[in-house]
């Protein structure tokens, strides 16, 4: 077989079924492979930014690798965005590229086609690069690559294949599916953990986006149930138990958050990183009595003091905490109904999420929201219920701009049986609204809601407040959004205001192919900034 064919049988022995890219000079082997060879779906890209945010989408719908082709130098470095976020939200996304020819290795690389050293490029944003300089070096390059995308704590990984390496033959035997590890806890740090916690009378859980990576969910419900213990979630954790849940707390930093861990006099750390945003610059108020749960040994302690941790894979590792805490039978628990009535006090004194709400009243349990950095979704993470995992998607940690067009068209071909609804602001959905024509050529029936306000409203508000009411270049000029998409062979609907909102909505639902629902709010940019939480905190 040629390099190329090794790849894309590699690729197919690891599950792989759809690819995100765009053909090129250095990568055209690589195509004609995938042509030839068969049994791997393409979905052809504008611009490679939007094919590793596909596949950052694909990933996180489904917990699989979600996987981008693209050249070298400019294709790459396009593509570089969607592998730092990958990085920082432990997305594992794979990005294929084509490379320089190994004949012209010890040249200047700026004086190569498509001129970059790539390894140093990528080594800050990815967790594996390999460029495999004969065919035969091509199964282990991805048996590394999937080691790291199926880690414990995945994260994403880079290959570069040389063109000339693309065209050499080998005989080669395919690699076999790699299978993640999952290491498994120490049983004696598990019981620590489990002493420790006998002594709380308040136990709350602050749960990470590893307890559903690891497929952890129902073990962590039976945890907090078995404790009747709150279950406050990470950003990148919402999702992991049930909104419609009573002991589920969706953000750990906002209003019902942060009263939960006051009251708290011992908390349980589960697979999250306190990150900067979860924990407000790490000054957010924990309870001083703190175990973890980790997979990773050096995530153990590493932003909070702990007094007991436990390293491996969570599941197991939640399943063993709960059978020790059950062999004490004088737990007990003093919360005394203090998370519902204080979740009363504090949703009955606060509007409903503009647009939002009326999306989750009609779209199905099981539907995927793909929700953009943009001003009405801030407060998402606390007010817009979550019923399963992998049915959140926020780009929580890069916080890029413009993810959730080509995110949400990654989660349709990997969900197609279920609602993929994408929510953008004007801002963002401009930054990567070509990718439609992806989803009109592929007929992927993503909907798309599109806040057309007028500007940068979060950046304006946080001017105004910082800068005695002074603004620079917040505004923009919008083109009419839902007529672009017409034209990108796109179903586009313009409304203005929230009136009428529910009824496009459900239409849109009911349509086969994409639809564009643009939302004109230029007369609401007030009360949108005034519910960025960060301008105005509860």
């Amino acid at each position: 077989m040629h390099g190329a064919d090794i790849l894309v049988e590699c690729l197919k022995a690891q599950g792989v079924r759809a690819l995100f890219g765009m053909p090129g000079t250095q990568n055209i082997h690589l195509y004609d492979a995938l042509l030839r060879r068969g049994g791997i779906d393409h979905y052809l890209i504008r611009n490679e930014q939007g094919a590793t945010l596909m596949a950052n989408g694909y990933a996180r719908a489904t917990g699989e690798v979600g996987v981008a082709l693209t050249v070298p130098g400019p294709g790459s470095t396009n593509a570089a965005t969607g592998l730092g976020d990958a990085l920082t939200d432990c997305v594992p996304v794979l990005l294929v590229t084509g490379g320089t020819e190994v004949a012209h290795d010890g040249r200047d690389r700026s004086k190569v086609f498509h001129g970059l050293d790539q390894a140093p490029f990528f080594a800050p944003i990815s967790r594996f690069y390999a460029r495999p300089e004969r065919p035969e070096e091509i199964p282990a390059a991805i048996a590394g690559a999937f080691a790291a995308l199926r880690a414990p704590r995945p994260g994403p990984a880079v290959i570069e294949i040389p063109s000339d390496v693309a065209q050499m033959e080998a005989d080669v035997a395919i690699s076999d599916r790699i299978i993640g590890a999952r290491p498994e806890p120490d049983p004696a740090e598990i019981t620590a953990i489990a002493d420790l916690m006998t002594t709380w009378q308040r136990p709350a859980l602050l749960v990470g986006n590893n307890v559903i990576a690891a497929g952890a969910t129902a073990e962590l419900q039976a945890l907090a149930e078995a404790l009747s213990a709150p279950a406050l979630m990470t950003r990148l954790g919402k999702g992991a138990l049930s909104d419609a849940h009573p002991l589920c707390v969706s953000s750990c930093s906002a209003k019902l958050g942060r009263q939960i861990l006051a009251q708290a006099d011992g908390l349980l750390i589960v697979g999250a990183r306190l990150t900067q945003i979860d924990t407000a610059g790490w000054t957010l108020e924990l309870p001083q009595n703190r175990a973890q749960l980790d997979p990773d040994p050096a995530e153990l302690g590493r932003e909070v003091d702990i007094a007991a941790g436990a390293a491996g894979d969570l599941r197991q590792s939640l399943a063993l905490l709960l059978e020790d805490l059950q062999k004490n039978t004088s737990l007990k628990n003093q919360w005394n109904g203090f998370l519902a009535k204080t979740r009363t006090s504090i949703t009955a004194a606060r509007p409903p999420l503009s647009l939002m709400a009326t999306m989750r009243q009609t779209m199905a349990d099981d539907a995927i929201a793909v929700v953009d950095v943009t001003s009405i979704a801030y407060r998402a993470f606390d007010e817009f219920p979550v019923y399963q995992p992998r049915t959140f998607l926020y780009p929580c940690y890069y916080v890029t701009l413009g993810y959730a067009v080509a995110a949400a068209i990654g989660a349709k071909v990997a969900c197609p049986e279920r609602q993929v609804v994408a929510f953008c602001g004007d801002g963002g959905f401009q930054m990567t609204a070509c990718e439609l024509a992806t989803a009109a050529e592929y007929g992927i029936g993503a909907i798309f809601v599109v806040v057309n306000d007028g500007g940068l409203l979060a950046i304006r508000g946080s001017q105004e407040t910082a800068f005695d009411g002074r603004t620079i270049d917040t505004d923009m000029q919008v083109p009419h959004l839902a007529d672009m998409a017409r034209a990108m062979g796109v179903r586009g609907v313009r409304i203005e205001g929230e009136e009428g909102f529910a009824d496009a909505f459900a239409e849109a639902l009911q349509h086969d192919g994409p639809t564009v629902i643009e939302v004109m709010m230029v007369d609401r940019r007030d009360e949108i900034i005034s519910r960025v939480p960060w301008i105005h905190p509860d």
